[in-house]
């Protein structure tokens, strides 16, 4: 997969994971009680998770990831997980 669209694909799925979080804050689910708290933490929870895949997608590897790197400085050595599509 490209940089480009790696990117881009972060950048919409971290506005999407803080949209969702400032909803589950500040909107309706802040007067949710009973059984319907477990799904407001629930949604919270997945509004972290949605923050820090874009992370990982934006930055697939780190620079200590150097396990199976080519010897070949030109080479690129930074895969994510969409480069086999």
């Amino acid at each position: 997969m490209s940089t480009a669209l790696r990117r881009t694909a972060a950048v919409l799925v971290l506005l999407a994971g803080a949209g969702l979080g400032f909803w589950v804050v500040f909107g309706p689910p802040h007067e949710w009680a009973g059984g319907m708290r477990l799904l407001k933490f629930a949604l919270g929870l997945t509004s972290l998770g949605m923050i820090s895949a874009s992370a990982w997608l934006m930055f697939p590897g780190s620079p200590d990831d150097d396990d199976g790197a080519p010897s070949d400085p030109s080479s690129p050595t930074i895969t994510g997980p969409l480069d086999a599509l």
